[in-house]
C-alpha cells in the first residue's frame, strides 16, 4: 500500500477511539467465554445427576449429557444457544485479533468506493451482531432460521443509534481516480468517522457535497486538523489530499451559520480543465463553488424602502422594529 505511512499517521490520530473499540470486543469476548463455562459446568452437573438417577444398567446405552439435553427444559442446557455463543466468540476473538487493521481498507484500482466502504462497515457490524445474539441466548430467545447467519456481516443501514456512536473509525486508502466521495453521506451519522487517504491526483474539491451543519468535513494535504476533527463528537470524513487540490475545514462547533464553520485554506489558482474520478470539470467548478458560497458572509441587509433612519430608529424597541417591518413588507390595501 503506497499510502501506508500516512495510514498509519491517521490511525496514530485515533488511537482513543479505536482502543475503546477493541477493549469492548475482549471485554465481550471474556465476558462469552464465561458464560459458556457456566453452561458447560451446569450441564456436567446435570448429566453426572441423570446418569446416577438412571443407574448401571443405562450405562453403554444412553448418554446422560444429552439425555440431560431433553429432559431437562431449561435455556442454560440449549446446544443450539450454546452455539450461537461459541460462534459468537470466534467472531469477537477475530475482530479483536485485527487490532487496528479492522479501521483499514483499500480500494482497488477501478473499484466502487461506496461499495468498498459499506462491505468494511457491515464487516465491524459483526461484532454488534454477535452482541445482539448473546442478548438474546442471556434472554432465553436464541435467534435463528431467519436465513441470515446469526453473527454474520450487518450492514450499516441496520445499525442502531448506539451502535453508529460506538464504531470505530474507518480509513480507507485510495487512487485520486477512484475518489467519488458524494455517495459516502448516508454513512456519516452518530460518531462515524470516515478519513479517506488519497494518491495521486484528484478533483479539487470531492468532499464539498457532504457539508451538512452537524457534518465536520476535512480536506487537508499535510494532515492539519486532524486532531480537531478526531475530537468532534459527531460525524466526519475527512481526506488526505495532494497540494493541487482544496483545503478547507467545516466544523460544526465553529458557529450558527455556514460562513462561521466552513474555512477556506486553499483553492486551485486554475479551474479544472478535464474529467478527474468520473466528474467533468463543470461538476469539479460546481464543487468549488458550493464551497465559495458555503463560505461567503452575506452583505448587511438593507432596512427595507420608507423605513425611520437609523438615526431616527436608534431608541426604538427591537419588537417595534420588527413589527414595522413586517408591517412594510404586506399589502393591506384590500382589507379596507
Amino acid at each position: 500500500m503506497p499510502s501506508e505511512g500516512r495510514v498509519d499517521q491517521v490511525l496514530a490520530g485515533f488511537r482513543g477511539p479505536l482502543g475503546a473499540f477493541r477493549s469492548a470486543l475482549v471485554n465481550t469476548t471474556d465476558e462469552v467465554r464465561a458464560m459458556l463455562r457456566s453452561r458447560q459446568s451446569t450441564l456436567g452437573s446435570r448429566a453426572a445427576r441423570v446418569s446416577a438417577e438412571l443407574g448401571p444398567l443405562a450405562a453403554g446405552r444412553i448418554d446422560p449429557e444429552r439425555f440431560a439435553t431433553l429432559v431437562l427444559d431449561h435455556h442454560d442446557a440449549d446446544p443450539a444457544a450454546t452455539r450461537i455463543l461459541e460462534d459468537a466468540l470466534g467472531v469477537l476473538t477475530e475482530l479483536a485479533d485485527r487490532g487496528d487493521r479492522l479501521a483499514v481498507v483499500e480500494v482497488p484500482a477501478g473499484a466502487s468506493l461506496y461499495e468498498v466502504v459499506a462491505r468494511a462497515l457491515a464487516e465491524i457490524g459483526r461484532a454488534f451482531n454477535a452482541a445482539r445474539a448473546i442478548v438474546e441466548v442471556r434472554a432465553g430467545r436464541p435467534r435463528g432460521g431467519d436465513g441470515d447467519p446469526v453473527v454474520g456481516p450487518l450492514p450499516f443501514a441496520r445499525w442502531t443509534r448506539s451502535e453508529r456512536r460506538l464504531a470505530p473509525p474507518l480509513v480507507v486508502a485510495l487512487a485520486g481516480g477512484d475518489l467519488r466521495a458524494a455517495a459516502l453521506a448516508e454513512f456519516l451519522d452518530g460518531r462515524q468517522k470516515i478519513v479517506l487517504v488519497v494518491e495521486g491526483e484528484c478533483a479539487p474539491a470531492p468532499l464539498a457535497r457532504l457539508v451538512a451543519p452537524g457534518t465536520f468535513v476535512l480536506q487537508t494535504a499535510d494532515a492539519a486538523g486532524l486532531d480537531r476533527f478526531a475530537a468532534w463528537e459527531g460525524p466526519g470524513i475527512a481526506a488526505l489530499v495532494p497540494e493541487s487540490a482544496a483545503r478547507f475545514v467545516h466544523d460544526p462547533a465553529a458557529g450558527a451559520a455556514s460562513w462561521d464553520r466552513l474555512t477556506i485554506a486553499h483553492t486551485p489558482d486554475k479551474p479544472p480543465r478535464r474529467t478527474v474520478a468520473g466528474l467533468s470539470a463543470a461538476q469539479q467548478a460546481e464543487e468549488l463553488e458550493i464551497l465559495r458560497t458555503l463560505a461567503a458572509r452575506p452583505a448587511a441587509i438593507e432596512p427595507p424602502a420608507g423605513a425611520p433612519a437609523a438615526a431616527e430608529a436608534g431608541t426604538a424597541d427591537p419588537v417595534d422594529k420588527l413589527a414595522a417591518w413586517l408591517l412594510s413588507r404586506v399589502d393591506l390595501s384590500d382589507l379596507g
